[in-house]
C-alpha cells in the first residue's frame, strides 16, 4: 500500500459502527467549502434569508448541492453574527461613527443643506437624509418620474447611500435628494422617503427602481396610494435588470426570447398571452413555477404595455443614468486627489 501511496482504513474487530453519510456529517457540522459561501456573503451584509438563497444556488451550481439542501436561516444568521459583529461594533457606543455623523451633519448645514438623522428602534438601524432647498424644489415640480437606486462602498462604515434623480424642464437629469442607511431594509428606506416627502411635498406618480423586492416594498409603505387617500405611486422596474435576471433563472433561451417578447409587446393581452406560451412551452417545472410567481401577475411593473400612455416612460427604461451617476461620483471622491 505504501509503494501506491494509498491509505486503507479498517475498523478494529467487534467495534461499533460509526460510519455516516455525507448528508448525516454535514448536518452535525458543515463542510468547510459552505462555510466559507457563506462567511463571504455575509460580508455583503444581505438579510439571512437572501444569504441562504444565494449560497443554495451557488453551492448546488459547485456539485454540492445535497451539503446545503438543509442548510438553514438561524446557520445562516449565527454565521453572519460572528462575521459582521466585528465590522458594526462601532455603531454601539462608539464615539467615532458618532462624531462622523455630527461633523458631516454640520458640514451640510454650513453649505445650505436640510439635513435629518432618524433611528428605527425595531430594527436597530439609522438613516441620514440631505438635500439643497434647489434640489427639493426641482422634485416638487418635477418629480411625478424619479429615478431611485443605491450604491456601496462610499464610506468605512458601509452605509448605503441612496439617491433620487429627476428628468427637468430642460431635459437634463438632476440629482434632487440623497440618504444613508446602515442597513437596506423596508422600513429604514420607507422612513427617509417619508422625510424627503414630508420636506417638499413630493407626490410621485411613477418611481423607477431596479429589481429590489426591498425597494419596492419602502416605496409602498411611503406612498401607499388610493387606499390612504393619496395619488397612486407605480413602482416600474428597470428592463435591463429584469432581463439580466432572466438571463439567470430563464436558462431555456427559448423560453426567455418568448418572455421578451412579452416585455415589448403594446397590449396587456398579448403580454399575458405570450407569458402563458412561455410557460406551456417550457420543459422545466422550475422556470415555468418561477415565471407564474414572479411576473405572471405583476405585468404594470415590468412590461411595456403599462407604458404606452406616456412616451417618456417609453424613453426612460433603464436606471443606467442614476447608475452612471454613482459611478462618477465614486470615482472622484475616491481618487488621491479627494482623499
Amino acid at each position: 500500500m505504501v509503494s501506491l501511496e494509498i491509505v486503507k482504513v479498517e475498523p478494529y474487530k467487534n467495534s461499533p459502527n460509526y460510519t455516516h453519510t455525507i448528508s448525516e456529517s454535514d448536518k452535525v457540522k458543515r463542510s468547510q467549502a459552505v462555510r466559507t459561501l457563506v462567511e463571504t456573503e455575509a460580508t455583503k451584509n444581505y438579510s439571512p434569508p437572501a444569504i441562504t438563497i444565494v449560497v443554495k444556488e451557488y453551492a448546488t451550481k459547485l456539485g454540492l448541492g445535497k451539503s446545503v439542501s438543509e442548510l438553514s436561516r438561524k446557520e445562516v444568521t449565527n454565521v453572519k453574527y460572528k462575521i459582521r459583529g466585528p465590522l458594526e461594533a462601532h455603531l454601539l457606543c462608539n464615539s467615532d461613527i458618532k462624531s462622523d455623523i455630527l461633523n458631516s451633519m454640520a458640514f451640510l448645514v454650513e453649505k445650505g443643506y436640510h439635513v435629518e438623522n432618524y433611528y428605527i428602534s425595531h430594527q436597530s438601524t439609522k438613516g441620514i437624509v440631505f438635500a439643497h432647498p434647489k434640489q427639493f424644489e426641482k422634485l416638487q415640480h418635477h418629480g411625478w418620474l424619479t429615478l431611485i437606486d443605491s450604491t456601496h462602498k462610499t464610506n468605512k462604515y458601509d452605509w448605503r447611500l441612496f439617491s433620487l434623480y429627476v428628468h427637468d424642464t430642460y431635459g437634463c437629469w438632476d440629482v434632487d435628494a440623497h440618504f444613508y442607511v446602515s442597513n437596506e431594509d423596508c422600513d429604514t428606506i420607507s422612513k427617509a422617503l417619508k422625510i424627503i416627502r414630508n420636506y417638499c411635498h413630493w407626490s410621485p406618480r411613477y418611481i423607477l427602481s431596479d429589481q429590489s423586492s426591498i425597494e419596492v416594498k419602502g416605496i409602498k409603505k411611503a406612498f401607499p396610494g388610493i387606499s390612504a387617500g393619496e395619488q397612486e405611486c407605480e413602482v416600474i422596474l428597470c428592463v435591463v435588470h429584469v432581463m439580466r435576471t432572466w438571463m439567470t433563472k430563464i436558462y431555456e433561451k427559448k423560453t426567455r426570447n418568448t418572455m421578451n417578447a412579452a416585455m415589448h409587446k403594446r397590449t396587456k393581452i398579448g403580454c399575458e398571452q405570450l407569458i402563458q406560451d412561455a410557460i406551456n412551452n417550457s420543459s422545466v417545472s422550475a422556470i415555468q413555477n418561477y415565471i407564474k410567481r414572479n411576473y405572471a401577475k405583476n405585468t404594470q411593473q415590468w412590461a411595456l404595455w403599462a407604458r404606452q400612455h406616456l412616451p417618456l416612460l417609453l424613453q426612460v427604461t433603464i436606471t443606467n443614468p442614476l447608475e452612471s451617476y454613482h459611478s462618477e461620483l465614486k470615482r472622484l471622491t475616491l481618487s488621491p486627489a479627494f482623499r
